[in-house]
């Protein structure tokens, strides 16, 4: 844990959407912000989400793209 005397490191990850990062530094900021006292059921509910709604994303434009030859 973090002091006032001897504050953790500032990463600018930290500030960014999840959806801006790519998955390994989804998963560290989300650990950076469990170890400052973030709620870790939250944390990796919302990691979950973005990651899910990027599946989702993904498969509705390979689907658009396999209407759009046929």
């Amino acid at each position: 844990m973090a002091t006032t005397a001897n504050p953790a490191p500032h990463d600018p990850e930290d500030d960014m959407p999840l959806a801006e990062l790519d998955a390994r530094a989804r998963a560290d900021a989300a650990l950076r912000r469990i170890r400052a006292g973030s709620d870790p059921a939250r944390e990796a509910f919302d990691l979950a989400n973005t990651m899910n709604d990027e599946t989702v994303g993904r498969l509705t434009n390979a689907v658009r793209r396999l209407f759009r030859r046929g």
